[in-house]
């Protein structure tokens, strides 16, 4: 072990902070888009109002963001560091390749639309493959339960979502509530 660190004792630092800027780069990459998810689905009214708040000063959606780091916190407290990033990567990859089978669907369903880059579809292909063994692989581990689980709980979004956008859930009660909420948190974090 002492011969393995005086041989790559530089090369271990720099592979160690290569992992943690592109730790933090992933980090404010994830912070920066799902923050704007929340934002986007209150502003469409799928979520309550005060996810719309945008900071005055930094033109940011702030209480996405504050909402965003108390799940991620409560998560961390409860599961540990190592079980939020195999959940998020989990449920995330979903969607990641949806992504990247809607390239193959756009370019079967509208060959004709102008695209100012003709990504080679053996990009999508390889991003698809790579995200199913994403996908599958924490079924093979010991801890399955908890993939099922996240399988769920994604699956439980798609009749929510329908049921939102139908109005089921639009009780007056919740209505005011909402509106509270939102007038209280634009006041304490100067948002508008």
């Amino acid at each position: 072990s002492s011969g393995i660190n005086a041989e790559y004792g530089a090369g271990k630092i720099i592979l160690a902070l290569t992992v943690v800027l592109s730790t933090l780069g992933n980090v404010q990459g994830t912070i920066l888009t799902t923050s704007r998810y929340i934002h986007s689905g209150s502003v469409e009214g799928l979520l309550p109002s005060c996810f719309s708040l945008v900071s005055k000063r930094f033109r940011t959606p702030l209480v996405a963001i504050l909402y965003l780091a108390g799940v991620t916190s409560a998560f961390i407290i409860v599961g540990g560091i190592d079980d939020l990033i195999s959940s998020a990567t989990f449920t995330m990859f979903p969607f990641h390749v949806a992504c990247a089978v809607g390239v193959f669907v756009m370019r079967k369903t509208h060959p004709d639309l102008p695209r100012p880059y003709r990504v080679p579809l053996i990009f999508p292909a390889l991003f698809i493959l790579f995200g199913l063994v994403v996908f599958i692989t924490p079924f093979t581990g010991q801890k399955w339960l908890v993939s099922l689980i996240w399988v769920g709980i994604l699956l439980l979004g798609v009749p929510l979502y329908f049921l939102i956008l139908k109005n089921v859930f639009k009780l007056k009660f919740l209505e005011k509530w909402d509106a509270s909420v939102t007038s209280v948190l634009a006041w304490l974090l100067g948002c508008d």
